[in-house]
């Protein structure tokens, strides 16, 4: 925007957004995190297919966690901490910095991540869970500098204070110019890769075979005695691990198609992945989510690919799980959006990825007025993709058969834009480490129809993306060394 633009809503909000932009070849989102950030500290990366848009933070003004109602409020040497409930903090939070919009994507806001179990803070119902890692319930950068690229052109923005627009517009401008410069160097130079992943241990399941189909059983029993209709049953690879998983975001960025991308690093946490669904999105007063539900593994021939297409197609247990999904869904959309508003746009369509092919259909609605971003989140966390039918039972039982933090599995990765707008994808296809823990996450959806050994084969499948960036990641180390 410019200054004139700004200078007439500096009397409607507290903080308005500066932007300075530069139109550039070659960009690497990386390239950028492993010169300002080498040790892998506090930066994000967050790629977008629908508008082939990616966001890079580094260096971020803010930092936000939540740990069992515990707020920290981190910035530089100062820290802030409270015991207010999470939602009610996060409101206050997003309502004070509220801001113009003066286009889609992010701005400024808050990036980062909102847990699974962030649901907690909506729903009271939900028992405490083990957690043997320390997972944080959710961590949130608030940029100093956005950097956006999108069709070879770089947006650098910074909020500044309405109070004193005349004199911050112009130090900001030229903050944002010498920034810039900054970025052209770093991005015309070759910058040495710090950190490889190095894997010192075997990934083993959270539950082998014989345990797995125990719990399978326990599921079903759930299901017979009338307490769900259906439930997504995770079983985690887990291993030890040294280094950083920052090239396993290059390698997923670079050869494996997928609607996000992401890569988050904040102290002993590090997240990378490659997610295929949407949690939540909104662009001005239009909401969107993508369940998706159904799943077969990619033929290794086009003969195989194809039957596999038509076998999902068709297969009653996996129609009725995305059938029960969908309603979730629209559910979900219709608690935040004005009524009469909510329809399903796309249905049970076959969309392939590297490994697997989905189900998908896409709900939309338009938000309700009086919903922040914020709320719009505590109401549709988790998705019903990653919990089951009905939702809060599931989540129920989910804790007391799985008996393990899930963490950003299954929670919400994206942002919320100071502006009004969010877009969170849903944490799967990924992977995490903290400390020395690394961690591969997947589901499956059990109903009474399912077998174990199928399910227990559909985390190879899901996971197998994931584990060969990993793999490749170490093994082009190994070969540079």
């Amino acid at each position: 925007m410019t200054k004139e633009n700004l200078q007439k809503c500096v009397s409607k909000f507290a903080y308005l957004p500066v932007n300075y932009q530069f139109p550039i070849d070659d960009f690497n989102a990386y390239k950028i995190v492993e010169s300002i950030d080498p040790n892998h500290q506090q930066s994000m990366v967050f790629k977008r297919e629908v508008d082939n848009a990616t966001t890079v933070i580094v260096e971020p003004r803010k930092i936000i966690t939540v740990l069992d109602n515990h707020i920290i409020v981190k910035r530089k040497d100062d820290v802030f901490q409270t015991n207010q409930n999470p939602i009610d903090f996060l409101n206050e939070y997003y309502q004070h910095h509220r801001t113009v919009k003066f286009s889609d994507g992010f701005h400024s806001g808050l990036i980062g991540y909102f847990g699974y179990d962030f649901a907690k803070y909506a729903n009271n119902h939900l028992p405490k869970t083990q957690d043997e890692l320390g997972l944080q319930d959710l961590e949130l950068f608030e940029p100093d500098i956005t950097i956006n690229y999108q069709n070879h052109e770089v947006t650098l923005t910074k909020l500044i204070s309405s109070n004193e627009f005349e004199q911050a517009f112009e130090q900001t401008r030229e903050e944002l110019k010498h920034f810039a410069r900054r970025l052209k160097r770093i991005l015309g130079e070759k910058v040495q890769t710090t950190e490889y992943i190095d894997i010192t241990d075997s990934f083993d399941n959270q539950f082998q075979p014989d345990e797995f189909s125990e719990k399978v059983d326990m599921v079903k029993k759930h299901i017979y005695d009338g307490d769900i209709f259906q439930m997504i049953l995770s079983n985690p690879y887990q291993t030890k691990a040294k280094g950083s998983l920052i090239n396993v975001g290059k390698y997923l960025e670079e050869n494996i198609y997928s609607p996000y991308h992401f890569y988050f690093a904040h102290n002993r946490f590090e997240s990378v992945g490659a997610s295929p669904e949407t949690l939540i999105q909104k662009t001005d007063d239009k909401l969107f989510s993508y369940p998706l539900a159904g799943t077969r593994r990619r033929g290794k021939t086009q003969e195989e690919d194809d039957f596999f297409a038509d076998e999902l197609r068709h297969c009653p247990k996996e129609q009725s799980e995305h059938n029960m999904l969908v309603d979730l869904g629209r559910n979900d959309v219709g608690s935040i959006s004005e009524i009469g508003t909510v329809k399903v746009t796309k249905y049970m369509e076959l969309l392939k990825f590297s490994n697997v092919m989905h189900l998908g259909s896409k709900v939309e609605g338009i938000a309700r007025k009086e919903m922040s971003p914020i709320d719009i989140i505590a109401k549709t966390l988790p998705a019903g993709t990653l919990s089951g039918a009905p939702k809060l039972s599931a989540m129920q039982i989910i804790r007391k058969i799985e008996n393990r933090k899930r963490g950003i599995y299954g929670g919400g990765i994206g942002y919320v834009d100071f502006g009004g707008d969010l877009d969170l994808c849903i944490g799967i296809r990924l992977a995490y480490k903290q400390d020395d823990n690394l961690v591969v996450h997947a589901g499956a959806g059990i109903v009474t129809s399912s077998d174990a050994r199928q399910e227990f084969h559909e985390f190879e499948n899901k996971s197998k993306v994931i584990m060969d960036a990993i793999k490749e990641a170490e093994a082009r180390h190994d070969f540079i060394n």
